[in-house]
């Protein structure tokens, strides 16, 4: 992509956050040479972006984040400071594997402002790098695609799907309510309401292997 480098566009600062190297990387030399951005930040966690930022003057932070929050090293402290860097103007561009599905709409209901796939062309992580600047949401099609959930999977309520995917992999359900706030019979109510929706769609999961192949197949765990 031939991008006519501005002065407009030089002055376009970014960020970037990805705990693999090379595709780190990759994005920040996308950025720059098609894009014409400023790359002032290039590292592995939000939290260090942070600690960047506190050191440096706010004319000097980046309009825009693209960053990965689902990666090796990548934790629930950086998804909410995602939160605080929007509250202080900083727009975010998910660009993510976007798996497991259920982590991943935790993070859109929480708020980004647009999302590409990683298995996008490199055109479309620009354009929509590009959007996002321009202050307008943007989602790719492989996206969207990704997040989809499919017409045999149940409708679970926030809590229901924290519970499965906690479950699934093997955590007892008195730890499983301690992290979600509620009592032990609350959660195993939930866990009962999650084995009633998979019958109801005939897809029985009687025991905690059952429901962690649904799971897996509904994309709410790796």
């Amino acid at each position: 992509m031939a991008a006519r480098r501005s002065t407009a566009a030089k002055a376009r600062r970014v960020a970037v956050v990805e705990p693999h190297v090379l595709q780190r990387n990759r994005t920040v030399e996308l950025l720059h040479r098609d894009a014409g951005l400023d790359v002032v930040f290039a590292g592995e966690s939000v939290l260090a972006l942070m600690a960047w930022m506190s050191a440096r003057e706010r004319s000097g932070w980046p309009h825009l984040l693209v960053t990965e929050l689902l990666g090796p090293g990548l934790g629930a402290r950086d998804r909410a400071a995602v939160g605080a860097l929007r509250d202080a103007g900083v727009r975010v561009l998910l660009m993510s594997s976007l798996h497991p599905r259920g982590a991943t709409q935790r993070i859109l209901d929480e708020g980004v402002d647009g999302v590409v796939s990683k298995i996008d062309e490199e055109v479309e992580l620009l354009r929509a790098a590009g959007r996002v600047l321009a202050g307008e949401p943007a989602i790719t099609e492989r996206a969207l695609a990704a997040l989809r959930m499919a017409p045999t999977a149940p409708r679970l309520s926030e809590q229901e799907t924290k519970v499965l995917e906690f479950y699934a992999v093997g955590q007892p359900i008195d730890d499983i309510a301690a992290q979600i706030g509620v009592r032990p019979d609350t959660a195993r109510k939930y866990l009962s309401r999650v084995k009633e929706k998979y019958v109801a769609l005939g897809r029985p999961a009687k025991t905690r292997l059952d429901l962690a192949r649904r799971a897996h197949e509904d994309g709410l765990v790796e």
